[in-house]
């Protein structure tokens, strides 16, 4: 027989005493209850609402500052795709972490938040210019990524690279462990030099072409 209380904004809850190992009220599925074959003559069984935990996403952007990120207007048009992954964010409820690179550093712009409803004026903020400190801000990542799988290890990850990937800079052997790899291409010029398909391919991560 189930055992009740009413909690005035959250309604009627009940647990099964002796049935459950969870002590914990969860809410009853009373059409499933009074269906159930078992509570024809009396109510004898309750079943309850699933309560099954989600796992939390934290999705990472490193957005390429460069002085290359000026030609053809790339900055303008690579500040638009974090604008669009902002907004998917904000409507799946998961968290975002933005990092910029360029003029020979790197600076977090957003460490671990809800994805905002609106992150224009932030972008707007974000100037080009100087090289690409593509190693430094790989190694930050990892850092971070580092961090959050030992105080949230059920987290599940997400980076996203958004650069052209023009630097001289070695990151063969950055590592984002446990961690979903996605690098957006935004090499915009009439000479390729295909290095963030490069990348992609040594991290065996997804690949997907902006421009």
């Amino acid at each position: 027989m189930p055992s009740c209380k009413y909690d005035h904004k959250q309604g009627l809850f009940c647990r099964q005493i002796g049935h459950y190992k969870d002590k914990a009220i969860k809410k009853i599925h009373w059409q499933a209850t009074l269906l159930h074959p078992d509570n024809r003559d009396k109510l004898s069984t309750a079943i309850y609402y699933s309560q099954k935990k989600t796992r939390s996403i934290l999705n990472i952007i490193a957005l390429d500052t460069s002085g290359s990120t000026l030609v053809s207007e790339q900055l303008s048009k690579t500040k638009a795709v974090v604008q669009s992954l902002c907004q998917f964010f904000y409507q799946k409820r998961q968290r975002i972490a933005l990092l910029s690179f360029g003029n020979q550093q790197y600076q977090w712009l957003i460490t671990d938040s809800k994805a905002p409803a609106n992150i224009d004026a932030l972008l707007a903020s974000i100037q080009a210019g100087g090289g690409t400190p593509l190693r430094e801000a790989l190694l930050e990542v990892e850092r971070y990524i580092a961090k959050r799988k030992q105080s949230k290890p059920m987290e599940k990850r997400k980076f996203f690279l958004i650069s052209d990937v023009r630097s001289r800079d070695n990151v063969d052997d950055i590592a984002l462990i446990e961690t979903e790899v996605w690098v957006l291409d935004s090499e915009n010029s009439e000479i390729r030099l295909n290095k963030a398909q490069a990348l992609a391919m040594h991290w065996k991560a997804n690949y997907l072409r902006l421009f």
